[in-house]
C-alpha cells in the first residue's frame, strides 16, 4: 500500500493561510522555501562532506607516507638480515687484524687482548668517523660486533678514546 498525496498535506492552518495570499505571493514564499532547503541542505550536509573529505585526504597522505617509511625500512631490514648471513670468517683475530688494517687503524691501537674468543681493543686516540666506519666494516667483513663499548671525548675536536670488547 503506497501513501497517498493526501498524507503529506499541511496543516488545515497552513491551507486557509495560504488559500488568503495572492498567486505571486505563494510563488514567492515557494521559491523562498527551495532556497531555505538548498541553504539547510548545503549548511548540515554539503560543508561537513567537504571538510570531512579534505581531512581524510590530509591523513591519507600521512598514512601512505608513514607507508612507505615502513617499506624502506622491511627492506632494510631485509637487507641487513640478508648481509648478516654471510659466512663466519674461521680466524677471528686474522679477521680483526685485517680489518683494522684495511681502515688504517692498526697503528692506533695501544691494547689488543684476547680472551675467550673475544677480543678487547683499546684506542688511546682515534678519530670518532673513523671508529664508526671500523666498527661497521668489522660487523660486515669480520662478524665482530661490539658487545661492550666505553667511548669517551678528547680534548681535541672529533678525537675520542675508545675501550671496545667485541665478540661473534
Amino acid at each position: 500500500m503506497t501513501p497517498s498525496l493526501s498524507a503529506f498535506r499541511a496543516p488545515a492552518p497552513v491551507v486557509r493561510w495560504l488559500a488568503e495570499k495572492t498567486r505571486g505571493e505563494r510563488r514567492f514564499l515557494t521559491a523562498l522555501l527551495v532556497v531555505a532547503t538548498v541553504v539547510l541542505f548545503w549548511a548540515a550536509i554539503w560543508q561537513p562532506l567537504v571538510r570531512d573529505t579534505v581531512a581524510m585526504r590530509a591523513v591519507q597522505n600521512g598514512n601512505a607516507a608513514a607507508l612507505a617509511a615502513a617499506r624502506r625500512m622491511t627492506d632494510e631490514i631485509a637487507g641487513l638480515a640478508r648481509t648478516s648471513d654471510t659466512p663466519v670468517a674461521a680466524d677471528a683475530r686474522g679477521s680483526l687484524e685485517r680489518v683494522l688494517a684495511q681502515q688504517n687503524l692498526r697503528s692506533a691501537v695501544t691494547q689488543l687482548e684476547w680472551q675467550d674468543g673475544r677480543a678487547r681493543v683499546v684506542f688511546a686516540a682515534v678519530r670518532f668517523d673513523a671508529l664508526i666506519v671500523a666498527l661497521e666494516a668489522l660487523q660486515r667483513d669480520a662478524n665482530l660486533r661490539a658487545v661492550e663499548a666505553t667511548v669517551t671525548a678528547r680534548v681535541e675536536p672529533g678525537m675520542v678514546r675508545a675501550d671496545l670488547t667485541l665478540a661473534r
